[in-house]
């Protein structure tokens, strides 16, 4: 399809005069009947990818999603823009699935979750049916190497044989290299085209700091940027119980959503925060995948994440519409202990490790004094060109770099003389000089290395070793059991011919840290317009039964805010407003504009 006719279809139905950088290579792929693994940040528009292309592509599109609340807030999003979408699940009367089924051929785009769609009855009917193509959203959750691993997924390698002449799609925001691959492999994907685009989020403003009095570090970052729209996660139900508690006696705007809540207090919490009725979200990592909701501002944590890639989805929650949002991570010692007992009661030796490992590398990135935006990027395999992003604590507080030569020498050293063969903590033993039975068996007390870092802590010493790696002086292997291993550039130092600096953050007494502001500038005269047309939208909204955002996004309210049109021609120029906005809401926001 030509590229002129792709970008009038995406302003007719989308309200977007141009692409987002990756989505036309994409759809064009799509377009063109080919299998697609697509690897995008949170808020890069993948979901725009597949949707273009079942539009444009005569037929239904099976979309597999796995949780009800993100088919349903998919399914309403395409509704108001006049795009002709359903969904199948649980919470669907048999009357209603049953027309849903009688007239398959009305709908673009059915949402499926995987158990309904591997059920063999299911399969057998969609046998009859014109289908256009098979997306599976979420896809990470397809592999036992991805940090949201879901069983059920793994049913759907049989798509590939039942529909050999259909295409498959695999969206997802977050998979390493080997969560990639798996997800090829089980999916059985036919010389896909596949596209990973950047994990950096750089509207996102990242701050991690030692949890010292989490009650009073949370209401001052909450009271600093009132009147948004935030999710606290806290690792237990008695922990979300607690912040709520908290905050409601504070007199913020706040829910609270757990396992322990039942299936109708969950879905009010979400309705309420999704509609702007609350504010403020606690709850444990349960919330958040279903939760569309672009105008997220503030993501905190208040407990250690689980690993990497599960800290990279949830603070992927904020700022999806692109505008500047805040990230506060509070981390203690207890909930690494806490992380750590979880994984280790984990049965399948291969995934424990994994988790294991994932955790291990996060918590020392707690303690880093490099770039968070670089070192995070870098354990996804993405090089950060920049030294200092200018929108992380590290980089926006003042530091002093130590120069750490010897201790990386010794650690070097030790990692050589163990002849590259053992894993991180079995190296920090003999650092620090433990006396375990895996030392004497052996015989590694006997090493030169042993007991070198001994006035270090471990955690010092593990600190240590991160930051060689994110300096790319040695690196831990892949496998069931990863092994720590020397780089080239290891052979410099341990040659005394390159130094080794480790930078240390300096936060002065009583200070925090600095935090970028979280407002997109605008104009004076714009900001009390654009606050009239937030509440125009919420009023519209209850008006109708959606939520706000699915009416125009902050940074299309920001738009019109900030270009004033003054007719329907003007109106529909500005960002999100399609053929079928443009006919709803184009009379009431002029209105406001005009008055």
């Amino acid at each position: 399809m030509p590229n002129q006719q792709l970008l009038s279809n995406l302003k007719t139905y989308f309200g977007f005069d141009a692409f987002r950088e990756y989505q036309q290579e994409i759809i064009t792929a799509m377009l063109g009947q080919k299998d697609v693994l697509a690897v995008l940040p949170t808020g890069s528009g993948k979901s725009l990818c597949y949707q273009l292309p079942a539009i444009l592509t005569p037929g239904t599109a099976i979309v597999v999603s796995p949780l009800i609340a993100l088919m349903e807030d998919q399914v309403q999003s395409l509704l108001a823009m006049g795009i002709s979408a359903t969904f199948l699940n649980s919470q669907v009367s048999f009357a209603d699935q049953r027309h849903i089924q009688e007239n398959l051929s009305d709908y673009q785009l059915l949402y499926v979750a995987p158990e309904r769609l591997m059920m063999p009855s299911f399969l057998d009917y969609l046998d009859q049916q014109k289908i256009s193509l098979f997306v599976i959203d979420e896809a990470h959750c397809i592999s036992q190497w991805g940090h949201a691993f879901r069983p059920e997924y793994r049913q759907l390698s049989i798509l590939r044989s039942r529909f050999p002449n259909h295409p498959i799609s695999a969206f997802t925001a977050t998979a390493t290299e080997r969560v990639r691959h798996d997800i090829v492999e089980q999916l059985n994907l036919k010389n896909p085209f596949q596209l990973t685009g950047s994990f950096d989020r750089d509207n996102l403003s990242i701050h991690i700091l030692p949890r010292e009095n989490g009650r009073d570090q949370l209401l001052n970052f909450l009271k600093a940027h009132q009147g948004v729209s935030g999710i606290v996660y806290a690792a237990t139900r008695d922990s979300v119980d607690k912040w709520h508690e908290l905050l409601k006696s504070q007199g913020f705007l706040v829910g609270k959503y757990h396992a322990g809540l039942s299936d109708n207090e969950r879905r009010k919490a979400q309705e309420a925060f999704l509609k702007d009725d609350i504010l403020i979200m606690v709850a444990t990592i349960a919330f958040g995948m279903g939760v569309h909701k672009p105008d997220v501002r503030l993501i905190i944590h208040m407990d250690l994440p689980k690993s990497f890639e599960g800290y990279y989805q949830e603070i992927g929650r904020a700022g999806r519409d692109g505008l500047p949002s805040e990230c506060l991570l509070l981390y203690g010692t207890q909930d690494y202990l806490l992380q750590k007992r979880f994984h280790s009661q984990i049965e399948d030796v291969a995934i424990k490790m994994n988790l294991i490992r994932s955790l291990e590398q996060f918590f020392a990135f707690c303690f880093s004094t490099e770039c968070r935006r670089k070192e995070m990027l870098h354990y996804f395999g993405e090089n950060y060109p920049k030294e200092n992003c200018g929108n992380c604590d590290n980089c926006l507080n003042d530091a002093i770099a130590e120069d750490a030569t010897i201790i990386a020498q010794k650690i070097l050293s030790c990692i050589y003389r163990m002849q590259q063969r053992f894993g991180l903590n079995l190296v920090i033993d003999v650092l620090s000089g433990s006396d375990t039975q895996a030392i004497r068996n052996n015989q590694f007390e006997k090493l030169s290395t042993y007991g070198l870092l001994k006035e270090h802590s471990k955690l010092e010493i593990r600190h240590y070793i991160f930051s060689l790696i994110n300096q790319n002086y040695a690196h831990i292997t892949e496998g069931d059991y990863p092994i720590l291993k020397l780089t080239e550039n290891a052979k410099k130092v341990l040659r005394s011919e390159e130094t080794v600096s480790i930078r240390r953050r300096i936060i002065k007494p009583g200070k925090t840290t600095k935090t970028k502001a979280s407002n997109q500038a605008l104009p004076k005269e714009s900001i009390d317009l654009f606050a009239k047309l937030k509440v125009l939208r919420k009023q519209l909204a209850d008006e109708i039964g959606i939520a706000p955002y699915m009416i125009f996004h902050d940074k299309h309210l920001q738009h019109m805010a900030l270009v004033k049109p003054k007719n329907e021609t003007e109106f529909s120029q500005v960002q999100g407003v399609g053929e079928q906005k443009l006919k709803r809401f184009a009379k009431p926001f002029l209105n406001c504009i005009k008055s």
